[in-house]
């Protein structure tokens, strides 16, 4: 099947074709200038036909006939293919938002990303590669355009305005992360996300000191920074090289590298709930080490021994194979029984 948009230009090449043939024939048959020749051409293709631009004669009447047999059907034919490009196009656009909107309804646990600039295009290709259900809310319509040929799920719109929220979800998130191109904005969305869902873990992108506070006191759980941690890690790549190109790998979603570093959060009444570490037998039968526990209060524990005791909540920074992690988020959260 043809491609309408090439069955359009093909038919806009005939009709060029035609105007120009008609306008052509006109000045040689009957000696008339490129004007007269063009409008008279003009207004017998739209059968206008006020009346003739001067007296035509034998010869100009036939060519006439001929124009308008081969030009009037020519015409028809390109509004045609206008208007089913026209109406295929609004109706594959309504049909393709009702089916992302039915889509997002369905979503549950997801997390919605505030803005596709240079960090949110790198926040979805995380997202993407790590296969976590996200949403993606933008504002511009071009941008709408580009989200959508990578196949994510976008709502155009105003990520300040709370229907916009709404619509992509947030009761049902459990994240929100806000990276719009200024602190107010991102200080507006992490004030209406809070107010809209108590529970909801909201990360915001802060561009000048002071706004981390800020945000912080308006509702967001973690701010981060990208001159100061892009600082840092131009500096410690200076003083650590090998040791920041591991860790960029080893924690980047998109690594095909057969080890990584996560976080696994122990759930009451699991296997490991109450179990010191050294009879936990993570490390022996599942090849997992534990690199240090974050409490639930936020204590980070480093220094591990055998006796230090799991708890319900605690998260455990480990490193192993993703099959090998894998299998430890399922014990993270299972009683054993099963």
């Amino acid at each position: 099947m043809v491609d309408p948009l090439k069955r359009l230009k093909y038919s806009l090449l005939i009709l060029l074709s035609i105007i120009f043939l008609g306008s052509s024939g006109y000045m040689i048959l009957e000696g008339w200038t490129l004007i007269d020749s063009l409008y008279m051409t003009v207004i017998t293709l739209s059968t206008i036909g006020f009346q003739e631009v001067h007296q035509l004669d034998g010869p100009g009447r036939i060519f006439t006939i001929f124009l308008i047999i081969c030009g009037v059907g020519t015409v028809a034919y390109v509004f045609k293919n206008a208007i089913e490009i026209i109406l295929e196009g609004e109706i594959r656009d309504i049909f393709g938002r009702k089916k992302v909107n039915d889509k997002i309804k369905k979503l549950t646990g997801h997390y919605m990303i505030c803005g596709y600039g240079r960090m949110g295009k790198h926040i979805c290709a995380e997202f993407d590669a790590a296969g976590h259900p996200f949403v993606v809310i933008e504002k511009n319509t071009e941008v709408v355009t580009d989200i959508q040929e990578k196949g994510y799920m976008v709502i155009q719109g105003d990520a300040t305005n709370d229907e916009v929220l709404f619509s992509a979800g947030i009761e049902r998130a459990n994240g929100l992360i806000s990276v719009l191109n200024t602190d107010a904005k991102n200080l507006f969305v992490v004030l209406s996300a809070r107010g809209l869902n108590p529970e909801l873990k909201i990360i915001a992108r802060a561009g000048e000191e002071g706004s981390e506070k800020k945000l912080k006191r308006s509702g967001a759980d973690i701010v981060v920074s990208p001159y100061v941690i892009g600082a840092m890690k131009i500096a410690q790549s200076v003083f650590h090289p090998h040791v920041t190109s591991f860790l960029d790998t080893a924690v980047s979603s998109s690594s095909n590298m057969d080890f990584r570093l996560d976080s696994i959060q122990i759930a009451q009444g699991s296997v490991y709930d109450g179990v010191p570490i050294g009879r936990s037998k993570i490390r022996e039968e599942l090849g997992v080490q534990i690199v240090a526990i974050q409490k639930e209060e936020g204590r980070l524990i480093t220094n591990l021994t055998p006796e230090t005791v799991l708890g319900k909540g605690d998260r455990l920074i480990c490193a192993g194979k993703p099959a090998q992690m894998a299998e430890l988020a399922k014990l993270a959260v299972s009683d054993g029984r099963s």
